[in-house]
């Protein structure tokens, strides 16, 4: 990896600016992808001192700032407290201790990476990505969105709803990437189902949540149904870890656990 320059911005508008000056100009966050891509970068933009490692709550909602680190985002008493601890459980699972004290939050959601456990995570909540020059999507919408958004994150915020989830995270050793994860969650009585690393990144299963959702009554062969939908609906794909096969018969058995979990 070659930098030309590092620049350390005195607020979000000066590190807007001149992130627009090149097209080679990238943010610094842990910085932990940009050594592995090994890209020529003209000028790092570091971020680190713009107030943005904080983690704060209101009435409605949760606001993580996109430089807190995945260590600090799970030990933190407010991410635990929302539903179940299911959030901070998520990224408990990243890597090492050593990797999430580096590791950013918001570094995590920008590069919308296949293997997240952060993305998948948090899927199945209501979370809102807030960037500089002023403007909030979905964290779907997001992972969604075709291209590069030309903006800054600046802020996650989690809405404060009634609930509890599930995570499982599928590895071959304990510093593994995921084969394949989950996330499930049952908010306001709605049941939501990310499934991740397919490895494509986390979406949602828009059709099995449809059809556990419309039933007046829910049972295990309701669960067994809605897994199954989640395998048909979703792609996957083989890789070096994993075959698709596999991956489809993991997310048939995780599923079913996840919405059994969710509902006891």
């Amino acid at each position: 990896m070659k930098i030309n320059e590092y620049y350390r911005p005195s607020s979000l508008e000066d590190a807007y600016l001149k992130l627009q000056e090149d097209s080679k100009n990238v943010i610094l966050a842990g910085g932990l992808w940009i050594k592995k891509m090994g890209q020529s970068i003209n000028t790092i933009v570091d971020l680190s001192t713009l107030g943005l490692n904080q983690i704060s709550e209101n009435k409605n909602e949760v606001i993580v700032g996109s430089m807190v680190t995945q260590r600090d985002f799970e030990k933190s008493e407010i991410i635990k407290g929302l539903f179940g601890g299911a959030i901070a459980f998520s990224v408990r699972e990243v890597m090492g201790v050593n990797f999430r004290n580096i590791a950013t939050i918001g570094g995590s959601i920008m590069g919308r990476y296949p293997f997240s456990d952060v993305i998948c995570g948090l899927l199945p909540y209501d979370v809102t990505l807030e960037f500089y020059p002023k403007q909030e999507i979905s964290l779907e919408d997001y992972l969604n969105y075709k291209g590069k958004l030309n903006a800054i994150l600046v802020s996650i915020h989690i809405k404060k709803e009634k609930g509890i989830g599930f995570y499982k995270k599928v590895k071959m050793t304990a510093l593994d990437f995921p084969i394949i994860n989950f996330a499930v969650s049952i908010v306001n009585g709605k049941y939501r189902i990310a499934v991740g690393s397919r490895p494509m990144v986390a979406s949602l299963a828009h059709k099995a949540m449809d059809y556990i959702n419309g039933l007046d009554k829910i049972d295990q062969e309701s669960y067994k149904k809605a897994a199954e939908i989640a395998s048909e609906e979703l792609s996957y794909l083989d890789n070096k870890d994993a075959s698709k096969e596999y991956r489809l018969d993991l997310t048939k058995v995780y599923v079913k656990r996840g919405l059994e979990e969710v509902s006891k």
